[in-house]
């Protein structure tokens, strides 16, 4: 019995962070920062304080199927998510600073290839345009091949080098495996329309990611179209960069990076 219940409880959030989404008021261009698979906007709250200490507008949405349990998830597709982000950009007014953590960081490549003009600059951290072999990226395809019904793919814990951030980081302990495969396809799509990003970028990646490998770092900023791409690996961390080891020298990069573009200065228009 207590197997079964065990079982019945998976794909529940765990940690101690925020499920909700973020927001600040402050000037343009407005930052809009999105989360990872079966993560929330707490990934991403790093981002959302840089925005507000140099005092510029910030929303960090919560992704559709995310912040309550894995079955809302299973529900949910790349579109879905997409959708979310195109809602967001309108809310702030574009264009924005975009700034993705994994598959936050396909929704931001996708809308910077599809609406290049609503985007003033973009940051990609622990980027999934590829994913980990063997795993996760072929078990994925395996599954997929065999027409294998949706379950639960338990989920051993954050990727994070850090004790405590590990402890507290807010995901769910478990992936629909169907919506997981939708990250991958979705990032096999996006290959293709790497060129047509011409935006300022900034490539942000862990050494010793387990799910999206370090290497994606090189490989995307030689595909996307921006001659103007700075590509950082931080020697010690793993995959949740923002919560990692060295989340201050992160924040350092994003600051600089973001202070090329608005800050504290009366010359940005106030978003209400």
């Amino acid at each position: 019995m207590a197997s079964s219940a065990a079982k019945a409880e998976r794909g529940g959030l765990r940690g101690t962070g925020t499920a909700s989404e973020l927001e600040v008021k402050g000037a343009s261009p407005g930052v809009v920062a999105v989360h990872g698979f079966g993560g929330t906007p707490f990934e991403v709250e790093l981002i959302v304080d840089v925005a507000r200490d140099l005092g510029l507008a910030a929303l960090a949405p919560l992704l559709p199927g995310h912040g309550t349990h894995a079955t809302k998830l299973a529900g949910t597709r790349f579109q879905d998510w997409s959708q979310a982000v195109d809602a967001a950009v309108e809310r702030l007014g574009a264009p924005v600073i975009l700034a993705g953590f994994s598959l936050g960081s396909l929704l931001c490549l996708d809308f910077a290839a599809r609406r290049p003009e609503a985007v003033k600059a973009l940051i990609l951290l622990s980027n999934a345009v590829w994913l980990t072999a063997p795993f996760p990226r072929w078990a994925l395809t395996l599954v997929e091949h065999l027409r294998v019904p949706d379950f639960m793919l338990p989920k051993r814990g954050s990727d994070i080098a850090d004790d405590v951030s590990r402890r507290t980081h807010v995901s769910y302990d478990a992936h629909p495996v169907h919506a997981a495969i939708e990250v991958r396809r979705s990032g096999e799509r996006l290959r293709e329309k790497l060129s047509l990003v011409r935006c300022p970028t900034l490539v942000l990646h862990g050494a010793h990611d387990r799910v999206c490998p370090v290497s994606n770092a090189w490989r995307v900023a030689e595909r996307i179209g921006s001659d103007d791409c700075r590509v950082v690996i931080f020697p010690r961390s793993h995959h949740v960069l923002t919560r990692d080891v060295e989340r201050q020298a992160v924040r350092r990069e994003i600051t600089a990076f973001f202070a090329r573009f608005g800050g504290h200065t009366s010359s940005f228009e106030q978003v209400s």
